[in-house]
């Protein structure tokens, strides 16, 4: 029996907040497990998933326990907007100006925090295009976003690429009305079979 340590993905989605009484992001990612399990190209990586309260300092403290514990070689955040038609993969996420407040009506503070904003190294054009080669299977489009929303889902996704060693993307994904989870959560398996097999080859990332 080998002794190598399993790589590891993580992916998380969001819990409710405001509208979202169900949170189309968590609805997806929950079903991934099952389908990453069967799936055909399946590589030898563990999959973690994790529900996220939608909370900044809960984020701020949870993505580094989850770090710290997995290890993971590649993060994937995924959230819901209500403004997605597809499945939006999110190029960049700022340090500040998170001014709306969370669930718990609280906002981080900033007044020591130097603006700067991180960009992802997955290549965003190649994997909206393999998603949408495969739309006629899925279902699933996918188009390019440099504007997270300064919510939430900004505030993981750059707290997530602050950790330098992981490869990080997010993704917002549509409202259920929309898109049901099934549907989700097969373009998100198509991201994650990629960016899985994509890990360890430098082409896959921008240099």
């Amino acid at each position: 029996m080998s002794n190598e340590v399993q790589p590891t993905i993580l992916v998380t989605g969001f819990g409710p907040f405001q509208n979202h009484k169900i949170n189309a992001s968590w609805e997806a990612v929950k079903l991934l497990p099952d389908l990453f399990s069967k799936h055909e190209k399946s590589p030898g990586f563990k999959l973690v998933i994790e529900e996220i309260p939608v909370i900044y300092k809960d984020v701020a403290q949870r993505v580094r326990e989850l770090w710290k514990e997995h290890k993971p070689l590649i993060i994937l955040h995924v959230g819901v907007s209500h403004l997605a038609k597809c499945l939006e993969i999110e190029c960049q996420a700022c340090s500040k100006g998170y001014n709306k407040p969370d669930i718990i009506q609280s906002c981080p503070i900033e007044e020591d925090i130097m603006e700067e904003t991180l960009k992802t190294e997955f290549d965003i054009q190649k994997i909206c295009r393999i998603v949408n080669e495969s739309s006629h299977k899925t279902g699933c489009k996918a188009s390019m976003s440099s504007d997270a929303g300064r919510y939430l889902c900004e505030y993981i996704y750059y707290n997530s690429l602050s950790l330098k060693e992981p490869q990080v993307l997010f993704v917002h994904v549509p409202d259920l009305d929309t898109y049901p989870s099934i549907k989700t959560a097969q373009g998100l398996l198509e991201i994650i079979i990629h960016l899985t097999e994509c890990v360890f080859d430098v082409k896959c990332t921008k240099l």
